[in-house]
């Protein structure tokens, strides 16, 4: 009995720790992106779009960097909730560096620039 409170307090901790389970979240729908994505750009200094890592057999990888947090955003949408026009293979290849283009989530996803 003393194991499992010694474990459950461990992890309690350990999740409190972490974060807020919005920050802690990957498998996302397209309603929670666009219902996140404006209290993330009310930072200053956050990107102005989210950047698109491109696509697994079952996934659209994005990720969004909480500069003040010092932080990251992993969202993964499920392939068949959303359509992504300029698809590319994930994992990113090292020369595209953390992504391909960054990705306006107000805007459909809409590509909004390359990464570099």
């Amino acid at each position: 009995m003393r194991t499992v409170a010694l474990v459950l307090l461990v992890a309690v901790l350990a999740t409190g720790c972490a974060g807020p389970f919005m920050f802690r979240k990957s498998h996302w729908t397209v309603q929670e992106v666009k219902d996140w994505y404006p209290e993330y750009r009310k930072d200053p200094q956050s990107w102005d779009g989210i950047l698109y890592q491109g696509s697994s057999s079952k996934w659209h990888h994005y990720v969004a960097r909480l500069i003040s947090w010092d932080n990251w955003v992993t969202i993964q949408i499920r392939r068949t909730d959303l359509v992504v026009a300029d698809e590319r293979p994930y994992p990113v290849p090292s020369s595209a560096g953390l992504g391909y283009y960054f990705v306006d989530p107000n805007r459909d996803f809409v590509k909004l620039r390359e990464s570099r």
